[in-house]
């Protein structure tokens, strides 16, 4: 028996991956991927099945997909959305993580192609900062996070 057929063999087994005439059931848990990646992994199937995503219960969604090609193999079909979730997990962990930095990306080539908005933003960043340092209420909103794009710029 081939290792790719055991897997799923062991994948039925624990119900996250059933199939019928024309159609494969998967089960997700939604707090291993999120509704904005399954979404996506649905949303990039478009073009070879129709998708339709169902609560079970609290701890887990079913996504059923139907294949336009009536020739395509179902467990290829649904090893593929899972491939995808994993893939959008992926990229949206990513993006979190990295945030900042396109975030300084950005501004810099902003700023490059427009100075005075450097100008400005630097200036009303600065008025922001002795506004918060002069009244002590506001002193602690401001967090050990917050740094300035002024002093990130000049680096």
């Amino acid at each position: 028996m081939s290792k790719l057929l055991t897997a799923f063999l062991m994948l039925d087994k624990k119900q996250i991956f059933k199939k019928g005439k024309g159609w494969v059931k998967l089960t997700v848990n939604p707090t291993v991927y999120p509704l904005s990646t399954i979404y996506s992994a649905g949303y990039a199937f478009l073009d070879k099945a129709y998708i339709y995503i169902d609560k079970i219960n609290s701890s887990k969604l079913a996504v059923w997909v139907f294949p336009k090609d009536k020739k395509a193999k179902l467990n290829n079909l649904g090893m593929d959305f899972y491939n995808e979730l994993l893939n959008y997990a992926h990229y949206f962990t990513s993006l979190k993580a990295n945030a900042d930095t396109l975030k300084i990306l950005m501004q810099k080539a902003l700023f490059s192609a427009a100075p005075s908005l450097f100008t400005e933003a630097a200036s009303k960043e600065i008025d922001e900062l002795i506004c918060s340092l002069s009244n002590p209420d506001r002193n602690n909103n401001v967090s050990k996070k917050h740094v300035s794009l002024f002093a990130k710029t000049r680096k």
